[in-house]
């Protein structure tokens, strides 16, 4: 099983910047599909590339554990 799993610090970067290209991607499909018309956009939220980055790292971190889980 060891040689299937990334290295620690590859598949943390691997999921940090998944997670955030897919948040990224989504917050866009959202605000196209939900805001069309509205005065209101997430783009424009000041702090959604700070709470998608908090939400990378967080995950990131989840799966550090659960590689210590399983290279055990």
């Amino acid at each position: 099983m060891k040689d299937k799993v990334p290295s620690k610090i590859t598949g943390f970067f691997i999921s940090v910047i998944g997670t955030g290209v897919i948040l990224r991607f989504l917050s866009v499909i959202i605000d196209r599909v939900f805001f069309f018309n509205s005065e209101f956009t997430l783009k424009d939220y000041e702090d959604l590339g700070l709470v998608i980055f908090i939400i990378s790292i967080f995950i990131g971190i989840l799966w550090l554990y659960r590689i210590k889980n399983i290279s055990d």
